[in-house]
């Protein structure tokens, strides 16, 4: 994706809560010091992640409605939004390990494979005691 893009509170719907996929917003505004310093390492998901998380940013001097309604009272304050819901919030300045971390859950994944797919319950290389135990009776 490159850098986060801007979104308004004309904009949100159409750009986060519409989104296939998961969106990070950046409920930040100009004065405030530590959205100064989380701008660079989002910029860095945005490139790195770009194809797994949109990244997008929201002044909320300028868009007080959006900010109202999602009841963000201190900045910075990121929100993920994944199928139009809020999915996880994280306040504060946080550096780029931490941060990711707590985006992981959320990212975009390729569907599971096959060899991914858990055992279907009852069959013997389930976990479940005595799985299958009993299945054929012999008479």
């Amino acid at each position: 994706m490159g850098k986060p893009q801007a979104v308004t509170d004309q904009t949100f719907e159409q750009e986060v809560l519409k989104s296939d996929t998961p969106v990070l917003v950046d409920f930040w505004a100009t004065w405030c010091g530590p959205c100064r310093m989380v701008a660079p390492v989002l910029e860095d998901v945005a490139n790195e992640q770009g194809d797994k998380i949109k990244v997008v940013k929201l002044d909320v001097d300028a868009n007080p409605i959006t900010a109202g309604r999602f009841g963000v009272r201190a900045i910075p304050t990121m929100i993920v939004f994944k199928n139009g819901r809020e999915a996880d919030r994280i306040v504060g300045y946080h550096p780029k390990p931490q941060l990711m971390t707590k985006l992981n859950p959320h990212l975009t994944m390729a569907a599971p494979t096959a060899a991914a797919t858990p055992p279907v319950d009852g069959s013997p290389t389930s976990s479940t005691p005595n799985a299958g135990v009993g299945v054929n009776k012999i008479h």
